[in-house]
């Protein structure tokens, strides 16, 4: 039987975040979905410690591929398992640690009805109190981490994540903006190819913007079918990232004492030709508030 959305999730050196992503991805944590609908393609870009499929659900329907040649880099990673998949409707999750909300497959799904060249995303938020490139400074580790999800019976009731979240920098403006970048989309797999996939000229820590150049290129071939969600988003775990770690991309991150943001905002311009400058779509909204927390992390406070 063929799967209703097949989703790509890729991950390096996660395996403590990988697993409990994967199982937020898959029923019966996933709302209103049967088994069969869903169909998770885990891609390990080349981890020390190589993704076994033994580390998820048995019953499952979950294929592991290792990409030994994708560098730094998710964009190979994500292309690659991209082109094994088997729905006609393709969902990404370019940051493994990233967990979902109880809803946003069925809610993804519903919202990409409006039409062919549908492209819905979804807004990022951080476990813990504040963005994780803050809060690890503030006493935030992996041990408070846990705690917090013990704390909320994770994954009984998963929508009270959004009781021990942040939103994430790219996201402040909740939906009221279209964000640079989304941390989980579906759109078709014809549109995905047709419009070129992840360019992997990014090769830089992390995939520098290659998450802003795709969301352009996504946005701008699905016009007025450019959707994002209201209730449900993913959550980032702690792992220490590329962006994520203390000084996020403000850090230093060379002998010239460059920031990551600024290395990332050079290669951009040379893959692209310019330099980056958003292009700020207009989003139709789709969803509903499913927890009392998240109206203040979806609609936040306007402020000057």
């Amino acid at each position: 039987m063929t799967p209703r959305l097949s989703i790509v999730v890729v991950g390096f050196d996660m395996a403590r975040e990988l697993p409990r992503t994967v199982l937020s991805l898959t029923t019966p944590y996933q709302q209103g979905m049967a088994p069969e609908d869903i169909e998770i393609i885990v891609v390990d870009n080349n981890s020390a410690e190589p993704v076994r499929r033994d580390q998820f659900q048995p019953d499952a329907d979950i294929k592991v591929m290792r990409v030994e040649d994708g560098g730094a880099s998710p964009c190979r990673a994500i292309n690659l398992g991209v082109q094994v998949a088997r729905a006609d409707m393709i969902g990404v999750v370019i940051d493994g640690a990233r967990m979902a909300s109880p809803g946003l497959v069925k809610a993804s799904l519903e919202a990409a009805r409006v039409a062919p060249e549908a492209f819905v995303a979804t807004l990022g938020f951080h476990l813990g109190p504040k963005v994780q490139q803050v809060s690890v400074v503030e006493g935030y580790t992996r041990e408070v981490e846990d705690q917090l999800l013990a704390n909320i019976g994770w994954p009984h009731d998963g929508h009270r994540l959004f009781e021990i979240c942040a939103l994430g920098e790219s996201y402040r403006h909740g939906v009221l903006a279209a964000p640079p970048e989304t941390t989980f989309f579906i759109m078709s797999k014809a549109m995905y190819l047709d419009i070129g996939g992840y360019d992997e000229r990014f090769v830089g820590l992390g995939g520098g913007l290659a998450s802003f150049d795709f969301f352009e290129r996504a946005t701008r071939a699905a016009g007025d079918a450019f959707t994002m969600l209201v209730g449900e988003g993913t959550f980032h775990q702690l792992h220490y990232g590329a962006t994520t770690q203390a000084g996020g991309i403000r850090r230093s991150v060379n002998e010239e004492g460059r920031s990551l943001g600024e290395i990332y905002a050079r290669e951009y311009a040379e893959v692209v030709g310019r330099p980056y400058k958003s292009a700020n779509p207009a989003p139709a909204l789709y969803g509903r508030l499913t927890h009392p927390a998240a109206r203040a992390l979806f609609f936040p406070p306007v402020t000057a």
